[in-house]
């Protein structure tokens, strides 16, 4: 009996699914995410293009509870339970992201090859917050969101110059 309404409870959760978005706002800025929900319902986890003046590609962590704000703190990212890969990201408020085209490159990299991924970090109050989530199943989205922006999948992009406009 109990086997079976574990079965049952396995068959009704479906598995959370990447999704891509592209939208753009009134004042023009283009905005290209994929992004999937955590296996807790709440979390997500999403890389993210956005285009205004300057392109710019960031991955996030959002979860319903405020993670606190202010200074940047560590946030490591653990693909298929391996090592965790940390980086200081920004934390406005319920979620944190990090813009680093480096951190961008070796996040992203790996994400594509995982079968799922944990993020790693503290809210406020310094009490440890993580989630859990799969990955996504390829690369064909990972590749459109950093392709809007000039990122090829795999590579650490040139730095900008100083006063050069982007490219259109």
């Amino acid at each position: 009996m109990l086997g079976l309404l574990l079965l049952q409870a396995a068959i009704v959760a479906p598995a959370p699914v990447w999704k891509l978005a592209d939208r753009a706002n009134p004042a023009g800025v283009r905005s290209i995410s994929a992004s999937v929900t955590g296996n807790d319902g709440l979390s997500r986890f999403v890389v993210k293009c956005d285009v205004a003046s300057e392109p710019i590609v960031s991955i996030q962590f959002i979860q319903p509870q405020p993670l606190g704000s202010g200074a940047d703190k560590p946030v490591a990212v653990r693909f298929d339970g391996g090592p965790a890969f940390t980086y200081n990201w920004q934390f406005p408020g319920t979620g944190t992201y990090i813009a680093d085209p480096e951190a961008i490159t070796k996040l992203t990299t790996f994400l594509v090859k995982a079968k799922t991924l944990r993020v790693e970090t503290t809210n406020g109050a310094n009490f440890a917050v993580q989630a859990n989530f799969v990955a996504p199943k390829g690369d064909a989205m990972v590749r459109q969101v950093l392709g809007v922006c000039g990122y090829t999948l795999g590579v650490v992009p040139p730095p900008a110059k100083p006063g050069a406009e982007p490219a259109q």
